[in-house]
């Protein structure tokens, strides 16, 4: 077993380990990051420096809304090491926990050609280790995951329900996902139910209740939180707040109607089949047949897991899991906002379960006799990987990387007081200051999101005063915008004064009306007083309001 186990290490970093390399050497650069970190972790700055964004709705917001498990974790370490550096070394611990925890399954499920192809395809999958990056909460939703399906395996149903109350104080969404399937667990007949297979029906229900009990403690305290913030927007909502629906903040996925199963299960398992970059063997283009190849697979690999589930306990009590994201997704829709989005319950279950079942496929025949037996699994996990894997990429989850003409900005707005608010058009530059420099920007694009009535209603507000200031041809709404609402600085990009930039809806019909009446009449701060401009970096303008 050993020397199998050396072997698979060995071959996995001939193949992998490059991008792997170039992943890290990527990450340390402070200006590539993942999109989102601008969203949750900036916030975080305050457990190194609590003066940090005094006057911060969109940080005290999201602060609120992040489990109390993933905030606790960055309290206690992001001190230590910094709340940045943390969030860039963090994902690779994650990152090889659900690598250990998927090749523990996998081998219990299809031996060492099992564990081969199924970390193969997770180190050339653009998913597993995209979704880590940034040390994000959704950053311990595979590791969770994994960790229950391999809980599942083995028929461990006391460390499924221990999982299933960590994923509520870190991703709520797995927690609902593993509780439904330790339901399952402690219900299966008893020679399939692992380690609860002589507990009574009494003692099986006490391990549920209080893994509920538990569970929505460790939900409450941020559910409770949110509640300041107004009702969650609904679809009925949509006429106050057409910046939740179609045209406004969200993408089509992220908001309803959401696609039902099986449709909706097939871009989490393209995501996890289907490699980032250079194939391995350039026998097909992956990504050109994925729609066909993965449907395939997957109907494949759920016959051989027909035939596996009615002789093996262990194929039976994984398959709780692809059961367990059925009946989420399913309850996610009907209950719609309430169950968080519908996508989420599958985008972690079905990557896991394919990533275990495909290579595991013809597990039955690790272990037979015959050694043309035995080397079926092998050909078949070579197939896979002939058709889907890949070597990975050195940008997977990487999707911001600032100019360096543009670094010298950030350096300089990190000079303003702690105090200091920012008002800049909200678009990829704005939206990097808080986490790059530390300093509060009064609208950003990253973090103006529409999910609850009061929160949104603050971002609107801000926004068209943002806009009346940013193209006005008069000094009135400027001075509102730091009289009323605190603003010290105005970050102007010049190129906005040439052409108007694009935003979401109602918002980018606004600024094209506002940019056309400056254009008439003149931007005021094309010709705003000299001793207000403070700093300057190509088409960049920063003004002082307080010398104005």
């Amino acid at each position: 077993m050993g020397l199998a186990w050396g072997a698979v290490v060995f071959l996995l970093s001939l193949m992998h380990g490059g991008p792997l390399v170039e992943h890290v050497r990527t990450s340390l650069d402070r200006f590539a990051f993942a999109d989102d970190v601008r969203v949750l972790v900036h916030p975080l700055y305050r457990v190194e420096d609590g003066s940090l964004f005094p006057r911060d709705p969109m940080a005290d917001y999201y602060l609120a809304s992040l489990p109390d498990g993933y905030h606790l974790f960055y309290r206690l370490f992001g001190p230590l090491v910094g709340v940045m550096a943390l969030s860039k070394a963090l994902p690779y611990l994650l990152f090889a926990a659900t690598l250990v925890l998927l090749a523990v399954a996998a081998e219990r499920l299809g031996g060492t050609a099992a564990v081969f192809g199924t970390l193969s395809l997770a180190l050339g999958s653009a998913f597993v280790l995209g979704r880590a990056v940034g040390a994000l909460p959704r950053g311990f939703a595979l590791p969770l995951v994994a960790g229950g399906a391999a809980c599942l395996v083995f028929g461990r149903a006391r460390a499924l329900a221990a999982l299933t109350v960590l994923s509520a104080a870190f991703y709520p969404v797995v927690a609902l996902l593993l509780g439904v399937a330790v339901t399952g667990l402690v219900l299966l007949p008893p020679n399939s139910r692992g380690c609860t297979a002589g507990w009574s029906l009494s003692k099986r229900l006490v391990l549920l209740a209080v893994t509920a009990v538990l569970s929505a403690a460790a939900i409450a305290p941020s559910a409770l939180r949110l509640s300041r913030y107004g009702p969650a927007i609904t679809p009925a909502a949509w006429h106050r707040f057409p910046e939740a629906g179609p045209g406004g903040r969200f993408q089509d996925a992220d908001r309803p109607p959401f696609k039902a199963l099986p449709a909706a299960a097939l871009a989490p398992l393209e995501a996890a089949l289907v490699g980032a970059e250079v194939p391995l063997l350039r026998l097909t283009d992956a990504r050109r047949f994925a729609s066909v190849l993965c449907p395939a697979l997957l109907v494949l690999a759920a016959c051989g897991w027909v035939a596996q589930a009615r002789k093996r306990a262990e194929a039976l009590r994984l398959s709780l899991l692809a059961a367990s994201a059925v009946v989420c997704h399913t309850a996610s829709l009907l209950l719609e906002p309430r169950l968080f989005l519908p996508e989420r319950h599958l985008a972690y279950a079905v990557p896991v379960v394919a990533l275990l079942a495909v290579p595991s496929t013809l597990g039955l025949f690790a272990n037979a006799e015959q050694p043309r037996r035995r080397a079926l699994p092998f050909a078949f996990v070579a197939l896979v990987l002939a058709l889907l894997g890949a070597h990975g990429s050195g940008w997977t989850g990487i999707t911001v990387r600032v100019p360096p003409a543009d670094r010298p900005l950030f350096a300089a707005l990190a000079r303003l007081p702690k105090e200091a608010v920012i008002a800049g058009f909200p678009d990829e530059t704005t939206d990097s200051v808080p986490y790059l420099s530390r300093r509060t920007v009064f609208v950003a694009r990253e973090t103006h999101m529409p999910f609850h009535e009061g929160f949104a209603a603050l971002m609107a507000q801000r926004m068209r005063a943002l806009t009346d200031a940013y193209f006005g041809t008069t000094a009135d709404p400027v001075r509102t915008l730091r009289d009323r609402h605190g603003v010290t600085h105005v970050l102007l990009d010049r190129r906005h004064h040439r052409a108007p930039p694009p935003y979401f809806v109602p918002f980018g019909a606004e600024v094209t009306r506002a940019f056309e009446r400056g254009r008439a009449g003149g931007f005021f701060f094309a010709n705003a007083p000299a001793g207000a401009l403070v700093y300057e970096l190509g088409e960049y303008r920063l003004f002082d309001l307080s010398r104005l």
